[in-house]
């Protein structure tokens, strides 16, 4: 058995089993199954990482699909203000295992088990909001609520499968998607899967904290036109 986070956050599933019947095939959400995860990520965990020497600390502030222009916060105590702005600011920090052990040891445990790039985003999002609007990303996301509740909403993406990583997205196709809506609701220690490409929209119903953990496969960072910002291109083999 694979030993780490991931292994644990399946249990009493075997990753081989996971890898076999649901990656890169159907979503997948486990109730409580990540609650061991929980005291990775709260307040604290923004004010070592904010602080954090190791690397530049590669911060955005969004709202409703849009970065938001405003002085990038360093602390928790700013990413709690950023919250009461106007109708709400999301703080998102990618890459942030390179600033925390446990976070790095979190990484870890998806590349010993995942053919991929592995990197592990932070979100504190308001309640009554949302980061992104309908969108989908080129890695496979796998999502630990440890703060507050938010709704998830997914569906295959079948309108454009011909997109490659690098390319200009036109996320407004979307409208013409006919594949069935599906959702799921996460409170603290629950986690969800979302396979590369499928469509997704998060709603935020309290103040909330979730670990994103992207896997970015082999395949796709071998055809890319470009890789985007945050992703080396340097992968890494399970084992």
């Amino acid at each position: 058995m694979v030993p780490g986070m991931f292994a644990d956050w399946l249990k009493p599933v075997e990753v081989s089993t996971f890898i076999e019947a649901q990656l890169e095939r159907q979503p997948y959400a486990r109730p409580g199954a990540a609650t061991g995860s929980v005291p990775l990520f709260g307040w604290e965990t923004f004010d070592r990482v904010l602080a954090s020497t190791a690397a530049p600390v590669d911060v955005l502030t969004v709202a409703a699909g849009r970065l938001v222009d405003v002085p990038a916060p360093r602390s928790a105590a700013d990413v709690q203000r950023l919250m009461r702005v106007g109708t709400g600011v999301s703080t998102v920090v990618r890459a942030s295992e390179q600033h925390d052990p446990a976070l790095a040891a979190l990484a870890e445990s998806f590349s010993t088990a995942l053919s991929g790039e592995v990197h592990v985003q932070l979100y504190a999002t308001p309640a009554g909001t949302h980061s992104y609007g309908w969108h989908y990303d080129f890695e496979d996301v796998f999502i630990a609520q440890t703060l507050g509740i938010k709704d998830y909403y997914f569906r295959d993406n079948t309108v454009a499968r011909d997109t490659r990583l690098g390319d200009t997205l036109d996320f407004t196709v979307v409208r013409d998607e006919k594949s069935q809506l599906m959702g799921a609701q996460l409170l603290a220690g629950d986690w969800l899967y979302i396979p590369r490409r499928w469509w997704h929209l998060v709603k935020c119903v309290e103040d909330s904290l979730s670990i994103s953990v992207g896997v970015m496969p082999l395949e796709a960072i071998a055809g890319a036109r470009r890789i985007p910002a945050g992703w080396s291109g340097k992968v890494a083999r399970p084992g």
